[in-house]
């Protein structure tokens, strides 16, 4: 029945494979990259005091987010956007610019949003695959044409965690025409220490066909309340508004989301933690023998050499929780969260069990 009323779009878009969350006490999950220390303290108080006007609806513009963003980042408030996730900035983005039959690139292997907010617009999605596990910039330029309207580019890489370097990602803008979009999925941003990681707010300022996206998901641990932001040129900010809705992010998300920015102390702590459980897991995986890439995220993309789907029930019978790759595209590999110090020694204790014995 309903077969007849369903855009030929939706058939082509697939289902999101989200990462499965413990049913059990005890469970560790590390499958989703989510802050292992919870949300911000100073976001939680400031949740709690927000909660006496849910009666009231939400500040359309989220205007003092934006501006306490623009402040901390050296922008304008007008250079920024809220979105409930980074993920509906995206969709904004392809609803405000993505045309019928235009060509949008896609990195391989990576975030499935980005083909199916493609598809959802009728644009078509030209995946252009890894090379080495990392982004092809050289192929990515030759695959531009005059069909193509959006470029993504996810810094660093989800699920490899490898990165875009400054100069390679400078070298590739100057093959980009203006008007193509280029979008900048910064999901992770905070986590990157490499020295040369690009700067991408001096690209904002520069480049008016940049959108530069990030999330209180990960670092400020609120992924729960479902806040994140681009950054752009205000002319492409102003007609992202105009197809925003009018409240799509929430009193708690805002009211949490702007507490959690001045909450150095657990940043700061997050920050070290993860630094601390990447040098850690390296080491581990090196005792293992186990391939891996290193990382600028909070999570470490690891190559099994068996089923990942298997070793996924395995680990779970254990207690641990993990990323299998499949539904990237990569069914020998995993993608492990960057937890606490136990979760982390839990999960490479039942990671060498499971080896052990699968070595008889």
């Amino acid at each position: 029945m309903f077969e007849q009323l369903i855009r030929q779009a939706v058939n082509n878009i697939k289902d999101y494979t989200p990462g499965k969350n413990p049913s059990q006490p005890g469970v560790v999950k590390l499958a989703s990259n989510e802050n292992p220390f919870g949300p911000s303290p100073l976001a939680l108080a400031a949740i709690a005091k927000e909660a006496k006007n849910l009666h009231i609806y939400p500040d359309q513009k989220s205007l003092a987010l934006r501006a306490a963003l623009a402040k901390q980042l050296n922008l304008h408030e007008d250079n920024v956007i809220i979105g409930n996730g980074s993920d509906e900035i995206m969709q904004l983005a392809a609803a405000t610019f993505l045309k019928p039959g235009e060509e949008v690139l896609i990195p391989g292997h990576t975030f499935s949003l980005y083909e199916t907010f493609t598809h959802l617009f009728d644009g078509q999605p030209v995946v252009v695959d890894l090379k080495d596990k990392e982004q092809d910039l050289a192929a990515m330029a030759k695959a531009i044409t005059q069909k193509t309207k959006l470029i993504f580019l996810c810094n660093p890489h989800n699920p490899t965690g490898t990165m875009i370097s400054a100069a390679n990602l400078a070298s590739f803008l100057t093959s980009v025409p203006e008007n193509v979009l280029v979008i900048l999925d910064e999901a992770y941003v905070e986590f990157a220490d490499a020295k040369d990681f690009p700067n991408t707010l001096a690209l904002v300022k520069e480049l008016p066909n940049v959108l530069v996206l990030r999330t209180f998901s990960k670092y400020f641990g609120l992924a729960g309340l479902r806040v994140g932001y681009g950054l752009s040129s205000t002319e492409l900010v102003k007609y992202m508004f105009r197809v925003k809705p009018p409240f799509n992010v929430n009193r708690l998300a805002q009211a949490g989301a702007l507490a959690a920015l001045e909450d150095k102390t657990f940043l700061e702590q997050t920050y070290k933690n993860n630094l601390k459980g990447r040098d850690y897991l390296f080491t581990e995986l090196d005792k293992l023998g186990l391939e891996y890439k290193k990382t600028q995220a909070n999570f470490v993309f690891i190559k099994v050499k068996q089923p990942a789907d298997e070793l996924f029930l395995q680990l779970m019978k254990q207690g641990v929780i993990v990323r299998p790759l499949t539904s990237f595209g990569l069914p020998e590999a995993i993608r492990v969260s960057i937890g606490t110090k136990e979760q982390n020694k839990k999960f490479i204790q039942a990671l060498a069990l499971q080896k052990a014995q699968a070595a008889g």
